[in-house]
């Protein structure tokens, strides 16, 4: 009876260690079907991320009488383009924005003006002048004629829908009578009025005998000009004289 027990003792121990033993090796070292998958080796090479350029996200182009504000839909301000900036850095910025090349022409000036550079998109156009920035009216200091840069704006939407317009709401192409008279600004009508639409903090004392004030500004002018009429210009400076 004893005998009995213990030989029952001793396999009931026997097939234990045998169980334990036959999950501890199938967890570690059968293959097939059923059997747990080694996790995967985690990855030592970093995912880059590349930020989006902000400038891809512009859908205005607000023109002001020292820079451009480029704005996105929800009508914040991307980024300013001063028209005192670096050529490469300003005509690099509106590539993205226009989301494209613009045509570049060497231009030799004349008796009325210094050669000058342009950079031409469908519907916006960079002068770069060549002219050094001096005095004026026989050493009197009037501040600069002009920024490093000017811009023209011939069309209302420009790039991929980028809409273009003043502080005002005004777009090139627009009824520039309506808005002398929304300004109070004088009209002629002779097809060469030009309408101040906004002007920054003076730059100097104004020209004797001319009524504005010595400051950059937004103009609209009616006369064509590359097929359009009614189109901005800045900066543009209505208190000194212009030839």
């Amino acid at each position: 009876m004893h005998l009995a027990v213990r030989r029952s003792s001793a396999a009931l121990a026997a097939a234990a260690v045998l169980v334990l033993s036959g999950c501890a090796f199938g967890s570690t070292t059968t293959s097939g079907a059923g059997a747990p998958e080694s996790p995967a080796p985690a990855s030592s090479t970093p995912t880059a991320t590349v930020a989006a350029d902000p400038l891809t996200t512009v859908t205005e182009i607000v023109v002001r009488p020292e820079q451009l504000d480029l704005l996105d839909a929800g009508g914040a301000v991307v980024a300013t383009l001063p028209y005192d900036a670096e050529t490469a850095d300003f005509v690099g910025a509106l590539t993205t924005v226009l989301a494209g090349e613009p045509q570049q022409a060497d231009l030799a000036g004349g008796m009325e003006r210094a050669p000058w550079t342009e950079y031409a998109w469908a519907g916006v156009v960079v002068e770069d002048d060549h002219e050094d920035q001096v005095p004026t009216e026989n050493g009197a200091v009037y501040g600069p004629i002009e920024l490093n840069l000017a811009v023209r704006l011939t069309a209302p939407v420009v790039g991929d829908g980028v809409i273009v317009r003043t502080v005002n709401g005004f777009q090139p192409g627009g009824d520039a009578q309506a808005l002398a008279a929304e300004l109070g600004e004088p009209w002629t009508g002779n097809g060469y009025d030009q309408v101040r639409v906004e002007s920054g903090e003076p730059i100097g004392e104004p020209q004797a005998g001319l009524e504005y004030e010595n400051a950059y500004s937004v103009a609209v002018n009616t006369w064509e000009h590359d097929g359009a009429t009614n189109w901005i210009l800045a900066p543009w400076n209505f208190g000194i004289g212009h030839v």
